[in-house]
């Protein structure tokens, strides 16, 4: 059963037995009231009869002289003053014998039991009749005297009342029923559009939005639809990208791999198959298969050393930034050197919390990089200072630039903006990948600014590890 179905049914149920209840006991209060107004007026008519045959009795003694009128006297007065009365009059003598009735009647057990507690008049229902009793004293001796009424108008009038009330709240039914389905189709209107959306975003369409009007819980509901399929949209592309990425790598690294994979087995077969091979083409050969070896090494040694970054276990501890950097700036003023590049590496004093090696292997790829974008007679210039909470460090170069197109994709690995440069000085396109992965682990930013044959000026702010404290 649907929803609508079920908030349809339990509701007509609920508001039909609230309707019948309310009813049933408006029809009860009315019928009450009018037996009450019924047995009132009865006991009015009992009491009057008796007042008035104890008086007509008065009446008929003193007419005949005499002090008490006997039995049979007072039998034939009762027959001359009730022998044409439509509604039933019983006298029962004190031993509760009938001593005069005027129809036939059945009395209901334990009637005059009834009033001998209540010692007063009763009243008593049976089917369609009302009986009423009290004890009464004539002619110097005790009598119970029983009137019987018709109240079948009375009850008729209930009954044909409870009929046109089962008419009218099956009439009630029909039209409740029929604006019930109105109302709640109307109501749930938006959570079938809300049903649909979702069914369509379980399907794989997740740039489907469900339309949302209104402040109710609906359209609660359907804003953190959207928010959901938002949130899945983004990380299904975020899968497609990093799958991407990841095909992209591999694509990448089997390219690398390959180059010099296929010159050192190139000129190791002709090491193998030349049998006259001068001494200065082996030192030829040799060389190559040296210069490929050497540059597979350091591909490899920059991959796993990318690779693992995020994964090893750190060692943070304080260092001395501007003793660290003038000890870096030993081994990379030897290298700049080779050449012919004046390097400047200095730094405020202070402490910063870092990974030592990682911070080295840092600034060793970048000062690598301005090496290889630079010219013979060229400056590097590399600074580290503290800013409030972070430490800022710049390495500026003068080398050929970079197009402003492409800093956004100089840190994805394998990537290179001149292939040709690149490989020639041994690059293979990780080292700014690298680097990103360093400033990342230590909670720092890293952006470049460049101008194609003006130079490039690498700017990272660091706030250090976490665990020093």
């Amino acid at each position: 059963m649907k929803l609508w179905q079920k908030i349809f049914l339990y509701t007509l149920i609920l508001v039909m037995l609230a309707v019948s209840m309310t009813s049933i006991l408006l029809l009860k209060n009315s019928f009450s009231i009018a037996m009450d107004q019924k047995k009132q007026s009865v006991y009015s008519e009992h009491e009057f009869l008796i007042t008035s045959f104890k008086s007509m009795a008065l009446t008929e003694r003193l007419k005949a002289n005499v002090i008490v009128l006997d039995e049979g006297t007072l039998r034939e007065f009762m027959a001359d003053t009730f022998g044409a009365s439509k509604n039933g009059v019983l006298f029962l003598d004190g031993d509760k014998d009938v001593f005069y009735v005027n129809k036939e009647m059945t009395i209901p057990q334990g009637l005059v039991e009834a009033v001998e507690k209540e010692q007063g008049s009763y009243m008593q229902v049976q089917q369609y009749q009302l009986y009423t009793i009290s004890a009464e004293s004539l002619e110097g001796k005790n009598y119970y005297i029983i009137t019987e009424n018709d109240i079948r108008d009375v009850v008729k009038i209930h009954e044909n009342m409870l009929y046109e009330i089962q008419i009218i709240s099956m009439s009630c039914a029909i039209v409740i029923a029929f604006i019930l389905l109105v109302v709640v189709k109307m109501l749930l209107h938006p959570l079938r559009r809300v049903n649909e959306g979702t069914r369509e975003i379980a399907q794989g369409n997740y740039r489907k939005r469900i339309q949302v009007s209104g402040h109710d819980e609906l359209s609660e509901l359907a804003q953190n639809m959207n928010s959901m399929a938002e949130a899945v949209e983004s990380n299904v592309r975020a899968l497609e990208d990093v799958a991407e990425d990841r095909k992209h790598f591999i694509d990448n690294l089997s390219h690398e791999m390959k180059t010099p994979l296929t010159s050192i087995l190139g000129f190791s077969d002709l090491l193998q198959i030349k049998k006259d091979i001068t001494e200065e083409s082996r030192i030829e050969y040799a060389g190559i298969i040296k210069e490929e070896a050497s540059r597979m090494r350091t591909l490899s040694g920059k991959l796993m050393e990318l690779i693992t970054v995020g994964e090893a276990k750190l060692e943070w501890q304080e260092e001395d930034m501007k003793s660290l950097f003038q000890e870096i700036g030993v081994s990379l003023k030897v290298v700049a050197g080779s050449h012919e590049i004046h390097l400047s590496c200095e730094a405020e004093e202070g402490f910063l919390c870092v990974d030592r090696e990682l911070f080295k292997s840092l600034l060793y790829n970048l000062v690598d990089n301005a090496i290889k974008a630079s010219s013979e007679g060229g400056n590097i210039w590399v600074t580290g200072k503290f800013e409030k909470n972070w430490f800022c460090i710049e390495v500026k170069d003068e080398g050929v630039g970079i197009p402003k197109e492409e800093i956004d994709k100089i840190t994805q690995a394998f990537y290179m903006v001149d292939k040709v440069r690149s490989r020639a000085n041994g690059g293979a396109g990780l080292g700014l990948a690298l680097c990103a992965e360093i400033v990342s682990v230590h909670q720092g930013k890293m952006r470049f600014e460049s101008e194609p044959g003006e130079g490039t000026c690498v700017f990272i702010r660091m706030k250090g590890g976490g665990e020093c404290a």
